[in-house]
Formats: structure tokens, C-alpha cells, sequence
């Protein structure tokens, strides 16, 4: 049974998830770097979230975003229901895109320097999977430092898959992106900057470990090469934990790991009362599904 989570409002997460059985479902070709970006901002425009980063690997994808009104899984929902529909209409495929019996880990990012750090780790995924030497080499759907310091990327409604329209609101989605809560004083192209430093010393700092160890590059050409089919030779476990929360201080940490267990006890009791016909029991803020589908009342003093 998957055990309950709060999502509360100006929240912020680095949210992944995985490809079934890691297949290579979103190899980097154009049309579905393409796909991904507007499925992206179709959905951003539907449940608005503030992206700050993002980055779609061959068998997984990252988010790294703040949810101001504790809407945060509709938007999720949104967007990987149309990335796997478009997915398994290009590929003719009928099974699972995403990793069945799991849903998105959605680890907590505390502090505004916990934020900025999933949004270097985000944006220099491939270059830490050996596959390119620079994040912007990429060819994959991802936010490169560029976008992010230009805080909007222009999509376009892919011509498969998605109904054919005229809407010009419908025709291209404006993907925003936001720098991380704190980082708004330094104004975007400050933001840009600082961020390409960080991200040019992670690069870098990579670039000589792997020269150390005679390590060549993947690049561009052989990851498009990937066979969608194909999975990682590497030993594949189902259901792995993932991470909550991520903090660089423990007391960040720890403080929401008890809101976690906090918000467990008292939502599985209104749940309780709630299935046993009390419709007018409070539930505690965080509450998502209830919330929204059933109408509860959430008591802010729980």
C-alpha cells in the first residue's frame, strides 16, 4: 500500500520517474525532445507549477519545481499521461512507458540552496552518465542554462498523436521557467550567470575524473543510436526506496521527515472515520486526493 503524503502549498521537489523495466522509451530524438517540451508546458499551463529545471534522460526523466497551491501531482499527471501517450504512439507500443506500481518520488528540496543544488544536479545529468561534455550537448528535451536565463522556452504542438487544432493558444505553449524561491533579487540573467558557474564546475570537476580514468564520451550521435527497446546492461531493481527529502543541513532534513510522519497518523484516522461514514471529519493540511475529489475539510490546526 503506498503510504500517505502530504503535499503542501510553496512546496519544492526534485521529481523523477523511471521508464518500465528502464528501457530506453525517451531516447533523445527530435520529434519526442520536441513532444516532451510541449507536454511539459501543456501541462504547466493547466496546473501552474514554477519550473525551475528539468531534464529528460533515455530512461528517466527529472523536474525540479515549487508548487504554489499544493496542486503539484495534477500537474505531474498532465504531463507524463501525454508523454507516454505520445510515446507509445510513435513507437507502436501498447504496455506500460512509465514504471508500473510506482508513482513519481517526490523528494522534498527544504531550502532555497537545496533547490539550486537538484537544479545543477538536474542539468548535468548526462554529463555525469558519460554521455556528454557538456550539459547543452545534450540533444535531448532539457533546460539548459541559456532557457533558464531567458526564463521561457517556446513549444509547439506536436503534429502526431495530439489532436489537430486551430486554437493559436493550443498551436505553441510558452514553457516558463523560475528561478529557484530567494534567487528572484538577483534577476533572471544574474540568476543565469551564477547558475552557469556552478553548472561549468560540476562539468568541469567531471571532465577530469573521467580523464583520469580514461573515460571517453558517449556523444550525441551514439546516444541517438539508442534502440528504445534496449535497457541498461547494469543489474535492474523494482521499487527501490528513493529519497523524501534532500537537505544539505540535517535540521532542514529532519524537520521534514517529522512533518512526514507527522501528517501520516491523523490522515489515516480521518480516512478511517471518513470510510466509516463521518464525511465531516477534518483531515490535516497536505491532504491531496481527498481534498480535491471529495471536498474534506481540512483543519489547519492538525
Amino acid at each position: 500500500m503506498v503510504q500517505a503524503f502530504p503535499y503542501d502549498e510553496n512546496a519544492s521537489y526534485l521529481i523523477t520517474r523511471n521508464t518500465s523495466e528502464r528501457r530506453y522509451f525517451l531516447r533523445p530524438t527530435k520529434d519526442l525532445r520536441e513532444a516532451i517540451l510541449y507536454c511539459l508546458a501543456d501541462a504547466q499551463a493547466q496546473h501552474p507549477v514554477q519550473i525551475h529545471a528539468f531534464c529528460a534522460m533515455s530512461n528517466h526523466i527529472h523536474v525540479v519545481l515549487t508548487d504554489p497551491h499544493g496542486h503539484a501531482p495534477r500537474f505531474v499527471q498532465a504531463m507524463n499521461q501525454n508523454i507516454a501517450r505520445y510515446v507509445n504512439c510513435s513507437l507502436g507500443h501498447f504496455g506500460a512507458m512509465w514504471e508500473g506500481g510506482a508513482r513519481p518520488n517526490y523528494c522534498i528540496l527544504p531550502e532555497s540552496g537545496d533547490i539550486l543544488d537538484k537544479v545543477v544536479y538536474t542539468l548535468t545529468n548526462p554529463v555525469k552518465a558519460g554521455l556528454v561534455s557538456q550539459h547543452h550537448l545534450w540533444p535531448g528535451a532539457s533546460s539548459s542554462v541559456a532557457q533558464i536565463a531567458k526564463g521561457r522556452i517556446t513549444t509547439h504542438r506536436p503534429g502526431k498523436f495530439f489532436a489537430k487544432t486551430e486554437d493559436p493558444t493550443l498551436l505553441s505553449r510558452e514553457l516558463i521557467l523560475t528561478p529557484v524561491p530567494g534567487a528572484e533579487v538577483m534577476g533572471q540573467e544574474d540568476y543565469g550567470r551564477y547558475l552557469a558557474q556552478r553548472v561549468a564546475e560540476v562539468e568541469a570537476a567531471i571532465a577530469v575524473e573521467r580523464d583520469k580514468l580514461g573515460l571517453r564520451w558517449l556523444g550525441r550521435k551514439e546516444c541517438l543510436k539508442l534502440n528504445p527497446f534496449d535497457a541498461p546492461a547494469t543489474k535492474w531493481s523494482r521499487f527501490a526506496r528513493n529519497p523524501k527529502v534532500s537537505s544539505r543541513h540535517e535540521e532542514a532534513r529532519n524537520a521534514v521527515i517529522l512533518r512526514l510522519k507527522r501528517f501520516i497518523v491523523p490522515y489515516d484516522a480521518a480516512k478511517k472515520q471518513f470510510r466509516s461514514g463521518n464525511r465531516d471529519v477534518p483531515f490535516p493540511p497536505g491532504t491531496f486526493a481527498m481534498r480535491l475529489n471529495w471536498g474534506v475539510e481540512i483543519d489547519r490546526l492538525l
